[in-house]
């Protein structure tokens, strides 16, 4: 059981180091994409989740607002766009 004492301390070690990078994550803003136009497009899952948003709405934004593109049979939302229209129905 001794010999098991040096493999629990490991184990514990790495433990102790996960937990301080999971504590430390959410500390740091998620990066946005850079200005340029391929870089603001995103999915419309992604938006969705980033904009805690329906993906319906994303997809209604992007036909009825102009906020995107299709590529592929898939719509790409403008991350600017969408920024700046939610920010403009903020009171």
């Amino acid at each position: 059981m001794k010999d098991d004492l040096p493999l629990l301390d490991d184990i514990i070690a790495a433990l102790q180091t996960l937990r301080e990078k999971m504590a430390n994550a959410g500390s740091e803003p998620e990066p946005e994409p850079s200005d340029a136009d391929e870089d603001d497009l995103i999915d419309t899952w992604t938006a969705a989740s980033r904009f805690n948003l329906p993906v319906d709405t994303i997809r209604w934004l992007c036909r009825e607002k102009g906020m995107g593109r299709k590529d592929g049979g898939r719509w790409l939302v403008s991350v600017k766009a969408l920024r700046h229209y939610l920010d403009s129905r903020s009171p």
